[in-house]
C-alpha cells in the first residue's frame, strides 16, 4: 500500500538524480522570459542570449510552463537563435540546483517577475 504524504511536506531530492543539460548535445539551462503565443516562448539562456523557444508537440499538454520557470533547452542545429524546451524543473529541483551552484549564470534572473 502506498504511503500518504502530509500536505506541505517537502520531499528530499538527491542532486545527482536531477536531470542536467548535456552541453555536448547543445543543451543548456534557460529561464522563461515571456510567452509569445501558442507553443512559443522567449527564454534567456545561460550564455546570456535571448532565444525563441518552442514546446514540442509531445510535451504540449503534459508540460505547463509559466514565466519564470527554469527549463532545459536544446538549440536547433541550423538556427542557433531558436531552441526546443526538453525539460521543466520543479521548484524543489531549482532550489537544489541553486544550492549546488549549477544556476550561477541565471542567478540575476531567478525570482524576477517579468
Amino acid at each position: 500500500m502506498a504511503k500518504k504524504r502530509v500536505q506541505g511536506e517537502q520531499q528530499e531530492i538527491d542532486v545527482s538524480r536531477i536531470k542536467k543539460p548535456n552541453h555536448e548535445e547543445e543543451e543548456m539551462f534557460a529561464i522563461v522570459d515571456m510567452k509569445v503565443g501558442g507553443p512559443h516562448l522567449k527564454v534567456i539562456c545561460e550564455d546570456g542570449k535571448e532565444r525563441l523557444a518552442r514546446i514540442p508537440g509531445r510535451f504540449r499538454r503534459r508540460m505547463w510552463i509559466r514565466v519564470g520557470d527554469v527549463v532545459i533547452v536544446k538549440l536547433w542545429q541550423y538556427e542557433k537563435d531558436k531552441c526546443d524546451v526538453i525539460y521543466k524543473y520543479s521548484p524543489v529541483e531549482v532550489e537544489k540546483l541553486r544550492e549546488k551552484g549549477y544556476l550561477k549564470a541565471l542567478e540575476p534572473y531567478l525570482g524576477m517577475v517579468f
